[in-house]
């Protein structure tokens, strides 16, 4: 087995403050998925599997969450799940890991710009992908000139604003479900909630298993606050305290919308065009679209320029991600060496790659530039359910590994997942059967989703894992499927693999 090269200093710098990594737990990474693919998901599976699939997908996440949490208490690296990955399982694993989630996120942020051109054509439907799309870039650069903190006060203000609406939303929810707004005459029999009866599920199976692909994308970024804690003044504080905290988000800003929403919003298929496909048109807000339906004055347009905020949000959080991922993949010889390089606190090389797939939102002009948004969403939703299931897999590998080689489990009064192996591992059949669902579901598509079916790109997403896991086993001369349990690095050190040399090939 071949020793993998040691990381070389990080240069980044610990100056984010617990209370900014709180708010970040709480509010972070809710983004397109949550807040506009959801409708779409509404329409193909129906209100009840769109509520089963949140609640699945978030159960498994929370589990992660709290994996991911154990490890970075026993073992604060930088990098964090990509070095587990590498650590517990392979170094091929872990390089295919790494750029999976560079490979995600740097496609994020194009993709979560080309949402926020939709949502602002909300206001003015002819507006241009070339007048929009500059203002964001140029927004997201403005944030990463000031550094990593700067980029968590903005995170937190973000965040707050996320929370905002959909508090405001599900209040607004109640209101409508117990019919005290005047501006909603609609007759009871029009509401949403008297077609969960017949329409609670729609499609079939098929349109069950659609869904998933929006649950995936929804929670996606999740687990960065495992490399957001790298820049945080005390990481393994703060990871204890996200892993319970994502419980309570995932019930409060996720399953409570969703559940909501399914209540009050109804959804029309869209229309069917001249060679029976369904028709594209501008996608908006699910929660806008449900405000509107009740003929609700000004919050409507209140509550989606608030959710281009926070679509902004995501946009920046992914620009974070991916350059703060690449930066460490780099580190450790297993990317360009240009993107290692930083000034100050800001890992200008990496930056400046993300920047440029950032370009790709201008694809949004285009004539087929509304397909880009399907194809994205399924690429990402794949990246998303591969990391959490190594993340599982490393903790599951790591406990197994203290009990090959007797040792006793963790530092002293550290975290661990109250889930157990057990745990992990119900976490990633849950994962392999969302994957399996989005790609079943898509190969054959409902007539009501947008052309064309994102089947090959859920495929796509693990052709690059294979491509890069494969790839580093041929040049490395590695075929490494796992690192053998007795050889394991147990130490509280950077140094993961002191006897690589003595590892069977």
């Amino acid at each position: 087995m071949v020793t993998p090269p040691e990381p070389a200093p990080s240069g980044l710098k610990e100056v984010i403050t617990t209370r900014q990594f709180t708010l970040m737990a709480l509010g972070s990474s809710i983004g397109a998925g949550l807040l506009l693919s959801t409708g779409q998901a509404l329409a193909v599976g129906g209100p009840a599997p769109v509520l089963i699939a949140f609640a699945v997908i978030g159960f498994a996440v929370w589990i992660t969450m709290c994996n991911l949490g154990e490890l970075s208490a026993n073992f604060p690296v930088q990098g964090s799940f990509y070095e587990y990955s590498v650590r517990f399982i392979s170094p091929s694993w872990g390089f295919a890991m790494g750029w999976n989630y560079v490979m995600n996120f740097v496609f994020v942020v194009p993709f979560e710009i080309i949402v926020m051109v939709m949502c602002a054509r909300y206001w003015n439907p002819d507006v241009s992908a070339y007048l929009l799309v500059p203002i964001f870039i140029c927004g997201l650069a403005v944030i990463y000139l000031f550094g990593a903190r700067w980029y968590a006060e903005a995170e937190n203000v973000f965040g707050v604003l996320k929370i905002l609406v959909l508090a405001i939303f599900v209040a607004t929810a109640f209101c409508i479900l117990a019919r005290i707004v005047p501006t909603d005459t609609r007759p009871a029999a029009e509401l949403a909630y008297h077609s969960w009866r017949t329409k609670a599920f729609k499609n079939g199976i098929q349109g069950s298993f659609f869904v998933f692909m929006s649950a995936g994308m929804a929670y996606g970024g999740t687990e960065m606050l495992g490399l957001t804690a790298a820049e945080c003044r005390f990481p393994r504080r703060v990871m204890e305290m996200a892993s319970k905290l994502v419980a309570c988000r995932i019930m409060l800003l996720y399953l409570l919308p969703v559940l909501t929403l399914g209540l009050v919003l109804k959804i029309d298929p869209l229309p069917a065009n001249a060679d029976g496909g369904a028709a594209t048109k501008e996608l908006i807000s699910p929660f806008v679209l449900a405000v509107a339906q009740a003929s609700i004055p000004v919050l409507p347009g209140l509550m989606n320029a608030i959710i281009v905020v926070a679509i902004f949000s995501m946009a920046n959080a992914s620009v974070f991600a991916a350059s703060r991922a690449l930066h460490a993949i780099s580190s450790r010889g297993m990317g360009p060496s240009f993107c290692t390089f930083m000034y100050r606190d800001r890992p200008i090389g990496a930056l400046a790659v993300v920047f440029a797939f950032s370009l790709l939102a201008f694809a949004k002009a285009s004539k087929h530039g509304d397909e880009i948004f399907v194809w994205l969403l399924a690429l990402a939703s794949c990246s998303n359910y591969l990391t959490w299931s190594s993340i599982c897999v490393a903790q599951i590998r790591c406990r197994l590994a203290h009990r090959r080689q007797a040792k006793a489990y963790g530092i002293r009064g550290a975290y661990q997942s109250p889930f157990g192996i057990g745990g992990s591992a119900l976490a990633v059949i849950i994962f392999i059967f969302g994957l399996t669902a989005q790609i079943a579901a898509a190969a054959k598509s409902p007539l009501i989703m947008p052309p064309p079916p994102p089947a090959a790109s859920g495929f796509i997403g693990l052709l690059v894992v294979a491509f890069f896991w494969g790839g580093y086993m041929v040049y490395k001369r590695d075929t490494t499927l796992f690192v053998p349990l007795r050889m394991i690095e147990l130490g509280r050190k950077e140094r993961m693999f002191a006897n690589a040399e003595s590892l069977p090939i």
